[in-house]
């Protein structure tokens, strides 16, 4: 639980962000200021995202709200205002839509996200009858049902409203009797849970996840100690090249050959036996009985020797 000092009213859940969103004039005379979004979580603390940007719209006809995805849905009246929450949208914080709520849609205090069908559904108590479980459409506005649900008593305003996973709802009178009465609704059935101090302004959120568990510190860092460089891995040496083995070809066989088996062998010739040289004998010279004396063969000689020198002369006269 947590004290704030200001009033919220409009409360809804979103899960996207993980906080309650509501409306607030914190710091400001409503009347004359617009009204801020805050978000606030499960400890009370409030972030405030910022007026909705526009001039006209104030807290003090707001009662109702609830957060559909990223868009804050927001009850003024018999109007319903669509407002965007998504930070990283162009119109954020803006009205992107109005519309106008049918009866008895338009009397409701709360209204809750149903999980089962998407609708937005919360409890009317107006008119003379026992109260009303009643469903309408967020984005026209239209009412799509409403069931009498004999044992919620009427006359009397449902300021907090929300509905669980299962499609149940839980609702709270603000006074019936002198006490404020939690409800439990499912289907035409209604159960009285608890009563309470009558309140006159109550509202409800969700059902929340559970406490977050604490946080954990992570342990302080440990003093780095310098690590000395790792020893480099000895070079290996070179291992030598290997020593190329040549291959010496084989011996060629012996040739073996064969004589033909049809060819006889021939036989060795003997040799006669050397006979011992007889002296030379030497033969008598005849006399020339030519005609040509040797006087005469040496006078040819000389007259071709003549002849051989008279014809270098006249060469070498020529040259």
């Amino acid at each position: 639980m947590a004290r704030l000092d200001y009033a919220v009213n409009a409360l809804g859940y979103s899960a996207s962000l993980g906080r309650l969103v509501g409306l607030t004039s914190r710091g400001h005379y409503w009347w004359k200021n617009p009204s801020h979004v805050v978000l606030i979580d499960t400890k009370g603390v409030v972030n405030d995202l910022g007026p909705v940007e526009a001039q006209w719209f104030r807290t003090d006809d707001v009662s109702a709200g609830a957060v559909v995805g990223t868009t804050f849905y927001v009850r003024d009246t018999a109007r319903l205002h669509a407002i965007d929450i998504d930070p990283a949208s162009p119109t954020y914080l803006r009205i992107v839509r109005t519309v106008v709520l049918d009866w008895p849609a338009m009397m409701l205090d709360d209204f809750a996200v149903n999980p089962v069908t998407g609708q937005l559904t919360g409890v009317s108590a107006a008119g003379w009858g026992p109260g009303e479980v009643v469903s309408f459409d967020p984005v026209s506005g239209r009412l799509l049902s409403r069931t009498e649900i004999p044992a919620l008593p009427g006359k009397s305003t449902y300021g907090a409203v929300i509905i669980d996973a299962a499609g149940t709802i839980y609702a709270i009178n603000n006074g019936y009797q002198g006490s404020s009465r939690l409800y439990r609704i499912t289907g035409t059935t209604a159960v009285e849970l608890s009563t309470g101090p009558q309140m006159g302004m109550i509202d409800a959120a969700g059902c929340l996840p559970n406490p977050m568990p604490p946080r954990v510190e992570p342990p302080a860092p440990r003093p780095e100690v310098p690590v000395p460089p790792a020893p480099a891995p000895p070079v290996p040496a070179p291992a030598p090249a290997p020593v190329p083995v040549v291959q010496q070809p084989p011996p060629p066989p012996p040739a073996v050959t064969t004589p033909p088996a049809s060819v006889p062998p021939q036989p060795v010739p003997v040799r006669a036996a050397r006979q011992r040289p007889e002296p030379r004998e030497e033969l008598p010279v005849a006399a020339e009985t030519t005609p040509m004396t040797k006087s005469r063969k040496w006078a040819i000689v000389t007259v071709i020797l003549v002849m051989l020198g008279a014809g270098t002369a006249a060469a070498r006269a020529r040259g």
